[in-house]
């Protein structure tokens, strides 16, 4: 039997008790962070997003500053945000100032890019605004590679808009943003990945994360997901040595850990027209959403029915086709 879970070591909070929790799905734990999208538009149309596919009709919108307000108004108990989405963040001409509005409230702000739009300027505002953490998306080591999965972009660009931001860190001698790049493995790009470590390097970021595809746009992409072989061939990689922490989250779940997922417990995701879902890979709130929060208490969307149901559901190992592939 799981231990008692409390959400802070001061006792204030409520212990959840875990037979209740579920039995009811009922969380007397308030999230204590989310992803918010910024924007429902792209530069990029790569092929592990349902952007790149012709059929995909979602409306193209940016979050504004008093929309973030309501959102963390709503949910006062939010310590972290993560401003992540299907579009891309510096895209939404706001940006900057929705990670001030939200770091002067005490809120670390980390967010991804796919590194297309920041320019020296942007860079030292960014560095001014109090962003925690960014993560840059690198799938290839190469021009080919890289235009065929981040297609849109240029490992060019992408080298100079990284190194703008670290040449506005050291201009300013801030400590942060930290910078990472977060890498999504696939059969295209696998061979890469020493390449893709001196990159790393040179570039003087401090992480990279290797992860994998999960939410699946196109039937076509599993051809292109990691395989039993493709993983017994990352193991026979040296031991890396360098200067940069690596991150290896490429390999799948298993069912009892997507039972155990951090997220119906402690943190919820966001839409940019504010539909609430239960993790970024519901992306897409037309597919399942628990309420807005433009419209309705924070409080009462994280205890409705409909997430209650989908905890209960969840830990009972009737795992949502979406959890499946996590």
């Amino acid at each position: 039997m799981d231990a008692p879970e409390q959400s802070s070591s001061n006792g204030e909070l409520p212990i959840l008790d875990w037979d209740a929790f579920r039995s009811t799905g009922e969380n007397p734990l308030p999230p204590t962070a989310m992803q918010i999208e910024t924007s429902s538009i792209c530069n990029f149309r790569c092929p592990s997003c349902p952007l790149a596919l012709p059929s995909y009709d979602r409306p193209e919108k940016h979050l504004s500053v008093e929309q973030l307000h309501k959102i963390l108004d709503a949910f006062p108990t939010v310590k972290k945000i993560e401003l992540q989405g299907i579009g891309e963040v510096f895209l939404n001409p706001c940006i900057l100032d929705i990670i001030e509005a939200a770091t002067k409230r005490g809120i670390e702000v980390h967010t991804f890019s796919n590194a297309s739009m920041i320019e020296r300027e942007t860079a030292y505002a960014a560095v001014r605004s109090g962003l925690k953490l960014i993560n840059f998306s690198m799938d290839g080591a190469d021009e080919p590679t890289f235009r065929k999965l981040r297609k849109g972009g240029t490992l060019r660009r992408y080298r100079r808009c990284v190194t703008s931001l670290l040449e506005a860190k050291r201009a300013l001698g801030s400590e942060t943003p930290h910078i990472g790049i977060m890498t999504v493995l696939s059969k295209r790009n696998l061979k890469q990945i020493p390449k893709m470590l001196a990159i790393a390097e040179e570039l003087g970021v401090e992480t990279i994360i290797f992860t994998k595809i999960n939410a699946v746009p196109d039937p076509e992409l599993k051809k292109l997901c990691l395989g039993d072989e493709e993983r017994d061939w990352i193991k026979t990689l040296p031991p890396y040595k360098g200067n940069v922490e690596v991150v290896w989250a490429y390999n799948d779940w298993t069912k009892q850990e997507r039972m155990d997922c951090y997220w119906p417990r402690h943190m919820t995701y966001v839409t940019v027209e504010g539909d609430v879902t239960p993790c970024c890979n519901y992306y897409d709130s037309r597919e399942l959403s628990f309420g807005n929060v433009f419209e309705e208490d924070g409080a009462a969307i994280w205890n409705n029915e409909a997430y209650r149901q989908f905890r209960v559901r969840l830990m009972a190992g009737d795992l949502p086709d979406r959890c499946k592939t996590c």
